[in-house]
């Protein structure tokens, strides 16, 4: 699926894009049939969609974000300032479809960003997509538990010295 510059320059600058925040509490079963039949519903559409899952409160409260969204490029919609630089307005772009996941213990910057598919093979295999989705979704998460583990235990011995001294 393509898009124009006009179009791409509208949904960013305007932020014109539909945008749904799902929540969940639970970590050990994650909705992300919900997350899915949001996208299905919003994929076609000539605006760009953002869709996060809120766990536990989301990232900016100790938890996970887990979003789904369509752009031109790999950078977040709420990056706007960005994004308007690296718009061509005479030119038409492809739409894709990135994974994105926020996590204190995902990377450095808290952030990690994947390309799932264009949305042409999304509408073509959207099965195969979802579950290149969810397996992404599960080892990262999988990292962030093991990252987690590996600070927790990092601070404990750091306790223990502190203590011996």
């Amino acid at each position: 699926m393509m898009i124009s510059g006009e179009q791409i320059q509208t949904n960013i600058v305007d932020e014109v894009y539909y945008k749904q925040t799902l929540i969940s509490d639970d970590t050990e079963t994650i909705p992300l049939d919900q997350l899915f039949s949001v996208v299905d519903a919003h994929i076609e559409d000539e605006h760009f969609m953002q869709v996060t899952l809120d766990i536990n409160e989301g990232s900016a409260a100790g938890g996970t974000n887990l979003s789904i969204e369509t752009n031109f490029i790999n950078l977040p919609l709420r990056y706007k300032n960005a994004l308007r630089k690296l718009i061509w307005v005479d030119k038409t772009s492809d739409i894709n479809l990135y994974m994105i996941i926020e996590n204190e213990f995902v990377s450095q910057s808290n952030l990690k960003i994947a390309l799932a598919s264009s949305v042409s093979a999304y509408q073509d295999d959207a099965e195969s997509v979802k579950a290149k989705i969810s397996t992404w979704f599960t080892e990262q998460l999988q990292n962030i538990a093991q990252n987690k583990k590996q600070s927790e235990e990092v601070a404990e011995a750091d306790k223990e010295d502190d203590s011996e001294k």
